[in-house]
């Protein structure tokens, strides 16, 4: 059977049944154009190649209860957010180092009075969500709960929560929209 010439979906199916063929042919069908993104979006190929890397390795391991419509669209939106994972994490570290002994203070306390003011902002814009859409919002980007996850825990439809999600993104960037002047790259978690 040639696996290349079948579709996304039919490949899903097959490589629920844990079919490694139907697994290398999707890896094969989407690596370079995700390796591409991810390091068009980080400019460094070591990083990007662990981020697509990272994302087959989680699909081969859940592949049994992943529940994915369009592998596309899925495989794209993961490399988008593990980008956005990186890059917090980068910022994190380098923060830490400014903060070590024999940094420059008046940097490490500028950064550090940022970070407080975002987080107070922050705060603020979640506090005028409505409660539902407060804790969906929660759950999906400080909790890490995928759409279905959320509808399953909230008992809500995945279209419930897409809707939550989207109102609750809407109100953040405008309430945030100060931060994205200074171009501070934690606020790309929340496109």
């Amino acid at each position: 059977m040639s696996f290349e010439l079948l579709t996304d979906e039919l490949l899903l199916r097959l490589l629920k049944a844990s079919d490694e063929n139907a697994f290398r042919t999707l890896y094969e069908r989407y690596w370079k154009r995700l390796f591409a993104m991810a390091c068009y979006k980080l400019k460094n190929k070591e990083a990007a190649e662990e981020i697509v890397q990272n994302i087959f390795v989680s699909l081969w391991e859940k592949r049994a209860v992943l529940q994915i419509e369009k592998l596309e669209e899925y495989l794209f939106t993961a490399v988008k957010y593990k980008v956005i994972n990186y890059v917090d994490a980068m910022m994190v570290r380098q923060v830490s180092q400014k903060n070590m002994p024999g940094t420059s203070t008046d940097e490490s306390t500028e950064a550090t009075i940022l970070i407080n003011d975002l987080h107070h902002a922050i705060q603020q814009a979640l506090a005028k969500l409505p409660p539902k859409t407060r804790e969906v919002f929660t759950l999906s980007r400080f909790e890490k709960y995928s759409v279905k996850e959320i509808a399953h825990h909230m008992n809500l439809t995945e279209k419930a929560v897409e809707y939550h999600i989207t109102q609750s993104l809407k109100l953040m960037r405008v309430s945030l929209k100060d931060f994205m002047v200074l171009g501070i790259p934690l606020l790309i978690a929340l496109s």
